[in-house]
């Protein structure tokens, strides 16, 4: 109940920032574990998602696809790391749970940079990248819920 109680929250605001952070409060209900978070991310997804939503998924959501992979996504923490290999991943997946993993490490990239208060809701790129998030987030928290 609770992810989708965090889903609702989301859905009432037209805040991208705002909505992105409660979607996944939601998502990270479902998917919490002890363990590393993106390999929690990933084995929730491949478990969780079958070919026919994550396909559906990707192309209703194009442009916000294209937005996320149009270049990569910094690792804020100054660490020389950025999401480019998964958007190689993306590129190269063969079923379509594999590309919406390779986007959850890119989304969740974003969502790490603004939680730790590296995105800025003044900057464009920065309310694109939540924005273009949003969708994936919330329809996969309301599918798995």
């Amino acid at each position: 109940m609770k992810a989708l109680e965090w889903l609702a929250r989301g859905t009432a605001t037209a805040d991208s920032f705002d909505a992105l952070s409660n979607y996944w409060r939601g998502f990270n209900n479902l998917f919490a574990g002890h363990g590393q978070e993106r390999q929690l991310i990933s084995e929730f997804l491949r478990s969780k998602l079958d070919e026919q939503f994550s396909q559906e998924l990707l192309d209703t959501h194009m442009q916000e696809v294209n937005d996320l992979m149009s270049m990569p996504v910094i690792d804020m923490r100054d660490n020389g790391k950025d999401t480019y290999q998964y958007m190689v991943e993306f590129g190269r997946a063969t079923t379509a749970v594999e590309k919406i993993v390779a986007l959850f490490m890119v989304i969740y990239q974003v969502r790490c940079n603004f939680e730790h208060g590296q995105k800025s809701p003044s900057l464009e790129r920065d309310q694109t990248l939540c924005r273009a998030a949003c969708p994936f987030v919330a329809e996969v928290v309301q599918y798995a819920a």
